[in-house]
């Protein structure tokens, strides 16, 4: 399908959407791929953001166990 046909398609699904709601979800999401200058993270508060940037910058190792660590914690499950 060419791009001018898919457009003309999209237009007439939207023209046929009564929920206020799904306008809205559909116009949220639509913005992020017409407006270069918005960012994912516009509208994250201030501790939102910094709760964000310590998970990234935490080790990706973080949260590993050994295998060895895991055998010892799940031991009690394991019983004939």
């Amino acid at each position: 399908m060419k791009i001018k046909e898919r457009k003309e398609q999209l237009i007439r699904q939207i023209n046929e959407i009564k929920d206020e709601h799904a306008l809205e979800m559909l116009e949220e999401s639509l913005s992020y791929f017409t407006n270069q200058s918005k960012d994912i993270t516009d509208g994250l508060s201030p501790a939102d953001l910094k709760d964000l940037e310590t998970l990234v910058n935490e080790p990706d190792d973080k949260d590993v166990v050994s295998l060895e660590e895991y055998r010892k914690a799940t031991a009690r499950w394991r019983t004939k």
